[in-house]
């Protein structure tokens, strides 16, 4: 009798939401947490993306285990990636801020202005895959970097939506604080669908340029 009670309460709509409800509270929380000591954000990116590949991809269900598993993994190129990441985008703010406001009497021309955000590139057309290759593949640090470019320039509409999900998501983030318990783990889902297409239709590529090699 217990058991029969048990079980109706476990196959039950409410108790399946309030589970997938909590586990995306979990996968967030443990995001967050990682991601407090600013150094290892990049490593928190790619295990929050390898947990979510797992969860809803490969439909496993350790979601504490996985996270942890993925950050130990990753944890010295995502903080290398991450840094080198941080200071370039440091150099290319200050760059352009100089553009845009100068320093002190110093004021630069005009047409300086758009040059300026030039720099910006590299990040913009690198970083939407970078922490999903790190999580999926062991490409090594230029590795990963370069194929995340090669991935960009394959899927330039893709790329550019990934871009908006995560600047919605901090948007979200910042206007609304509680929200981010939750938005984290839905932004790496709905990014982790456009990526893993990507994944996908490259290694189909690189497979087809292999058999006609043969």
């Amino acid at each position: 009798m217990a058991k029969r009670s048990l079980d109706h309460i476990t196959n039950s709509w409410l108790y399946r939401a309030s589970k997938a409800v909590g586990d995306v509270v979990i996968i967030s929380a443990l995001f967050l947490l990682f991601c407090l000591p600013v150094v290892t954000a990049g490593a928190s990116v790619t295990a929050l993306y390898y947990t979510v590949y797992h969860k809803y991809y490969k439909k496993t269900d350790n979601i504490t285990k996985d996270f942890m598993h993925s950050l130990k993994d990753n944890l010295k190129n995502g903080i290398i990636v991450h840094l080198i990441y941080l200071i370039y985008s440091a150099v290319v703010g200050f760059n352009i801020y100089f553009a845009f406001f100068g320093w002190g009497d110093i004021r630069l021309p005009d047409w300086y202005i758009p040059v300026s955000l030039l720099p910006l590139l590299p990040v913009v057309f690198t970083l939407p895959f970078v922490y999903a290759l790190m999580a999926r593949f062991d490409n090594g640090i230029k590795g990963t970097v370069k194929n995340s470019f090669t991935l960009c320039m394959m899927n330039f509409p893709k790329f550019i939506l990934i871009w908006l999900i995560v600047i919605l998501a901090l948007a979200i983030s910042i206007g609304f604080p509680p929200a981010a318990l939750v938005i984290p783990a839905g932004a790496a889902y709905l990014c982790q669908m456009i990526t893993e297409k990507a994944f996908t239709a490259a290694i189909d590529v690189e497979n087809s340029r292999g058999e006609e090699n043969e």
